[in-house]
């Protein structure tokens, strides 16, 4: 999935540069496997920086044209699960 959708190095980029974060979830119309104008995460973890994330996200909409929409959360509401995507785990996080 994340190949196809072409967050992979987005994924490895944020993974390398905060290293608070547990989970990375995609969401919405991608994690169905639709393509669309933006890319929805949720970001698990504590003490991220949010001017990092805001800059990657913006980053990224240059080099992709799709707006990130960034959640930040401590956990990943069980609510939340069924629509979304785990695309990246820490290792011994489960």
């Amino acid at each position: 999935m994340r190949k196809v959708a072409g967050i992979d190095a987005l994924v490895d980029k944020v993974v390398d540069n905060l290293p608070g974060l547990s989970q990375v979830w995609i969401c919405g119309a991608l994690a169905l496997g639709i393509q669309g104008d933006s890319i929805d995460c949720v970001l698990i973890g504590t003490d991220l920086n949010s001017k990092y994330i805001a800059g990657l996200s913006a980053r990224v909409k240059e080099l992709t044209g799709k707006k990130v929409n960034t959640q930040v959360l401590k956990q990943m509401p069980d609510e939340k699960r069924e629509q979304c995507l785990l695309v990246w785990e820490k290792e011994g996080e489960q």
